[in-house]
């Protein structure tokens, strides 16, 4: 019970300054409490897709793998596919969250892929989220980026409080 109010205390510590410790690692079917998820030790890389990131708030992040898709004609950016993320996000907060505030970046090989939006096929992209997650609730997100062809090298790099608010975290796989 100390430590756990001691780990609070530094939680709250740590909002106040305005910083956000790093995203931990927790694989997906873990049953744990938010203040077990923030004792668990940091990961160190990128995780891999399904694996769930939480930071030091409580707000927690899983990304799907990929599923490849050809845009229609209206997408924006016009691209040949598109690899198509959910994005499911968990309020373990106590206060609620604007999805809006998340920030993610996606790369393909190392080369910057531009979020697509293609509203033909329900893909309205990270500006369309403009929900309030109350706390103890989640919200999915599908998100899509232009990829080459091939099968490609993907990261997705997302950071819960916008870019530069909190600590990124990377997730990795093939698309």
């Amino acid at each position: 019970m100390k430590f756990a109010k001691t780990a609070a205390g530094l939680c709250l510590l740590l909002a106040v300054a305005g910083c956000a410790g790093p995203s931990v690692a927790v694989t997906p079917n873990e049953n744990l409490t938010v203040e077990q998820r923030a004792e668990t030790p940091s990961a160190s890389g990128a995780a891999a897709f399904g694996t769930q990131r939480v930071w030091a708030s409580g707000l927690s992040v899983v990304v799907s793998a990929p599923r490849s898709l050809t845009p229609s004609e209206t997408a924006v950016p016009p691209a040949k596919r598109t690899a198509v993320f959910t994005i499911t996000v968990y309020n373990g907060s106590k206060a609620p969250y604007r999805s809006s505030q998340l920030a993610v970046k996606a790369t393909a090989d190392g080369n910057p892929a531009p979020e697509l939006v293609d509203s033909v096929q329900g893909l309205n992209g990270l500006a369309a989220a403009v929900a309030e997650l109350p706390p103890g609730r989640d919200t999915q997100l599908q998100l899509a980026f232009a990829v080459p062809e091939g099968p490609v090298g993907v990261q997705l790099t997302i950071q819960p409080g916008g870019q530069g608010q909190d600590a990124p975290t990377v997730f990795e796989g093939q698309a």
